[in-house]
């Protein structure tokens, strides 16, 4: 018993509660050792101590002593003990009574629990309540924030954001779905996503037949909108909570801008790889980074094994280091260049360079598109070669070997204060007559030798001009009498020396004509020796006084016959047949100009076109021509020419009348216009647009006496012409003339590979006839063939 009292001791000591026993009268009997802690009072002080010393409240007191006595205990009451220090300790006390067996209360426990914490755990927590609703009132105002940003995002993102639940009904989205949800409460129906296969599933069902993870989706998918099919990028995204989706976030990409940039990127893709021209791309370094298929063909060499390289260790370029620094100067570049390639030929390329910058406007890459035109350079290489060829046999009189009468106009035009003598062999047609063309020819090799000879070293050249005539020229500035000397030396020289041939002495005499004259000086110098020979004169020098009064009365009168030809309908035509020298036939026909005198004489135009032209009636009558070849050959299912000169060219009136002509359909492939070689070299420009407009209206063109002065090849390539009509000067003595062969046989080569028909005019007879043909020179026209006949007398040739 005394051991289970000892045990309930040990509890009530070590209660957390302040627990003491009081007498019926409030005498203090027994406290715990909680007591003495919070209380600061031992067992013995407390014992001499009323409830009252400790109570505060002696109120409190009365209504729990009342209360006990009653009902035996008294309620919990917050109270306030005091310390032995003076201090107070707030509680929270309990009291029960202990009644004997008669009822009567014998002894009154009060058990006390100690509310000081309770206070600061309130204090604490009305802290913490304070510090929550601030944060909660922060936090709150941070949402809003967010929320409102949000918001504001969803407005901005330019992309459809929607959010659909599990029933794929919308909770949400931004203002850029409106357009695709308003009128629209399908649209799950109406969105098809594209898989791999390239198969089309509606969102709705794809949504149920895929199970989507946590992560997000991107798809190729279509708007069906009417029968238009919108095409979008579509990112799905599940909403997953407690590992069940509740929803789905799904983003929306128009990219209809994209595929249109992304099927003009395929088209540009499509011609990069498969043009003609040879195109390299290079960085900002020069170093390759990518290629076509012709640039792979030209060089040999696929991208794999020029990536990164450098472009000149493949191209050679002329000034390199300037032609790259004026590239990134300019942006665009235009230059030639050399390859060798893999198999080692070497290439010519005509290449157009061209930067190509970024965002920042710096050059990112540069692009090269090349142009293989080693053909091109080689043919021009060959045509500065036949050029060359030509140049020396056209300035050459093959004869002799002394530069010709052209020669001797391209001299001219470089000396400064010119003297010049023309001097003719007396009596020369006898003495070819008597003595035979052999003869002939070695008394003019042998003259052009001896003048030559006779000639000082330096300060003088000699030419053998047309037939029995050669020239002198002063090729620098010495005294007139000085020049008179030279010739005079030269004229007595000849005549007292005989030229010996097989046991002939043939004695010589000469008739000079001098100009000293600046300007025109080549046709003075003619007038000279012209009035010499008629006037019985060794030497003549150029004087006005030598334009003689018949010359003036023979134009005044022409002049007269062309103004009244005009006006009485007297300027007619004739055509000359042109006959292909394959069939036979005669193909075309060439009008020729005449003019019938009131005697009914025809008058050629050797005797009237440059007194017309002088009078400024010219025009006139190349429009009469125009108009009565175009009238005539309106029905007659022939080709036929014009001929015109580059003032024909230049006159509007001419050139409208062509045009107008040419516009009629009934004309078209039949018109031959023949335009004069040496002419067209010097009007380049505006001839050139001339022929583009006739050929545009189905004309063709052919260029007449080619040949006949300094011909440049390449000229016939720029004016694009359909035929070469070979000068007369080269076929009338072909069939005795080697140099005259060998030219021509150079023209018909070149035109053969041009694709250009060449006809031969002047093919006087059988021999020429027969030479020309084997020459393989296309047609031919000449007396030999058939004469220019009236309109109405051609069906002979037909």
């Amino acid at each position: 018993m005394e051991k289970e009292l000892e045990y309930i001791r040990k509890v009530l000591d070590n209660s957390p509660d302040i627990i003491f026993t009081i007498s019926r009268e409030g005498k203090i009997r027994y406290v715990n050792n909680t007591f003495t802690r919070y209380l600061g009072y031992t067992g013995e002080e407390a014992k001499k101590l009323h409830i009252l010393d400790l109570l505060e409240n002696r109120e409190a007191y009365e209504v729990c002593k009342k209360l006990v006595k009653e009902e035996g205990f008294c309620p919990d009451q917050e109270v306030f003990l005091k310390v032995k220090s003076g201090k107070k300790v707030k509680v929270i006390k309990r009291v029960r009574a202990l009644r004997n067996e008669h009822g009567e209360i014998e002894e009154i426990i009060v058990n006390a629990r100690d509310l000081t914490y309770l206070d600061i755990l309130k204090e604490k927590l009305e802290e913490y309540a304070e510090a929550l609703e601030f944060l909660i009132e922060k936090r709150t105002e941070e949402l809003r924030g967010m929320k409102t940003f949000l918001e504001d995002v969803l407005k901005s993102v330019p992309d459809m954001l929607i959010v659909i639940n599990e029933e794929n009904h919308v909770v949400l989205n931004n203002k850029a779905a409106e357009s695709i949800l308003e009128n629209n409460g399908d649209f799950m129906n109406r969105v098809y996503i594209v898989d791999r296969e390239n198969n089309e599933i509606n969102l709705s069902l794809f949504l149920k037949k895929e199970k989507l993870q946590s992560i997000y989706r991107t798809y190729n998918c279509f708007y069906k909108k009417n029968s238009e099919k919108i095409p979008f990028y579509i990112v799905i995204s599940p909403i997953i909570q407690e590992s069940s989706t509740r929803g789905f976030i799904i983003l929306l990409k128009d990219i209809s801008d994209v595929r249109s940039k992304e099927e003009k990127l395929l088209l540009y893709k499509t011609i990069f790889d498969n043009t003609l021209d040879a195109i390299g791309i290079v960085d900002s370094e020069g170093r390759y980074v990518d290629q076509n298929k012709s640039n792979e063909e030209l060089l040999g060499y696929s991208i794999e094994e020029i990536k990164g390289k450098p472009f000149n260790q493949y191209l050679r370029i002329k000034d390199a280091e300037k032609t790259w620094e004026k590239l990134k100067k300019e942006g665009r570049l235009r230059f030639i260049a050399t390859i060798t390639n893999r198999k080692g030929e070497e290439r010519y390329l005509d290449i157009v360079a061209m930067a190509v910058k970024d965002r920042y406007g710096r050059d990112r890459y540069y692009v090269g598109i090349k142009r293989d035109i080693t053909d091109l350079i080689k043919r021009e290489k060959e045509l500065e070669e036949l050029n060359k060829q030509l140049e020396r046999r056209l300035y050459t009189d093959p004869l002799t070997d002394l530069p010709n009468r052209i020669k001797l106009i391209e001299d001219l035009k470089n000396v400064g204060s010119p003297k010049l003598a023309i001097l003719n062999i007396d009596d020369f047609k006898e003495i070819n007559d008597f003595y035979g063309y052999q003869v002939g020819d070695y008394i003019l090799k042998e003259l052009g030798s001896r003048i030559k000879k006779l000639l000082p070293q330096t300060g003088f050249k000699v030419y053998k001009l047309s037939g029995d005539e050669f020239a002198v020229l002063a090729l620098r500035y010495i005294q007139s009498a000085e020049f008179e000397r030279v010739i005079n030396y030269i004229i007595y020289s000849i005549q007292e020396s005989p030229v010996r041939i097989n046991d002939y002495e043939i004695h010589l005499s000469l008739t000079a004509g001098i100009s000293l004259e600046n300007h025109n000086i080549l046709n003075k110098a003619d007038m000279a020796l012209k009035y010499a020979k008629e006037n019985k004169k060794p030497v003549v020098y150029y004087s006005e006084k030598l334009q003689m009064k018949e010359l003036y009365e023979t134009n005044i009168l022409i002049t007269r016959k062309i103004k009244e030809a005009l006006k009485d309908e007297r300027i007619s035509v004739y055509y000359q047949p042109i006959f292909n020298n394959q069939t036979g036939k005669a193909e075309k026909f060439e009008s020729l100009v005449r003019i019938t005198d009131i005697d009914g004489r025809i008058i050629l135009p050797g005797e009237f076109l440059e007194v017309a032209k002088k009078a400024r009636l010219y025009p006139e009558i190349a429009k009469r021509v125009i108009k009565t070849t175009f009238e005539n050959f309106r029905e007659l299912p022939v080709e036929f020419t014009l001929n015109l000169s580059v003032k024909d060219i230049e006159n509007r009136e001419i050139t409208e009348l062509i045009f107008e002509y040419l516009s009629d359909e009934r004309y078209s492939g039949r018109a031959i216009f023949e335009i004069l070689e040496s002419e067209g070299m010097e009007n380049y420009e505006e001839v050139s647009a001339f022929i583009k407009e006739v050929k545009n209206l189905g004309g063709k063109i052919s260029l007449d006496d080619f040949g006949a002065g300094y011909s440049n090849f390449e000229y016939i390539l720029k004016l694009d012409v359909d035929y070469l009509k070979i000068d007369a000067s080269l076929i009338k003595n072909i069939h005795t003339d080697l140099y005259s062969q060998i030219i021509v046989e150079t023209i018909v080569g070149f035109a053969k590979r041009l694709g250009i028909r060449t006809i031969a005019e002047f093919v006087h007879n059988e021999d020429v006839h027969d030479l020309v043909k084997s020459l393989g020179i296309d047609y031919s026209q000449g007396y030999a063939l058939g004469k220019p006949v009236p309109f109405e007398e051609i069906s002979s040739f037909l």
